[in-house]
């Protein structure tokens, strides 16, 4: 997949809640690339990156901000 047209919307440093999240918007359609530091060859942290396509960043965010008010 390319990400040249993907922003990154969050960085995650607990993995349960970067998979909630990113459960939730792959059920609300929006297609996720995922950056996980944990597969580099030498992590520095233990992080989750979303990343969205430039044009669903409203849509995501909007999701987003939702489940982190639950």
């Amino acid at each position: 997949m390319q990400t040249e047209n993907y922003v990154t919307i969050r960085t995650y440093h607990d993995h349960i809640m970067g998979e909630i999240m990113i459960a939730a918007l792959s059920n609300a359609g929006i297609k996720i690339f995922r950056f996980d530091e944990i597969n580099n060859v030498i992590p520095t942290e233990d992080n989750i990156e979303i990343k969205v396509h430039e044009s669903d960043v409203e849509a995501a965010l909007e999701i987003i901000e939702s489940q982190e008010a639950l």
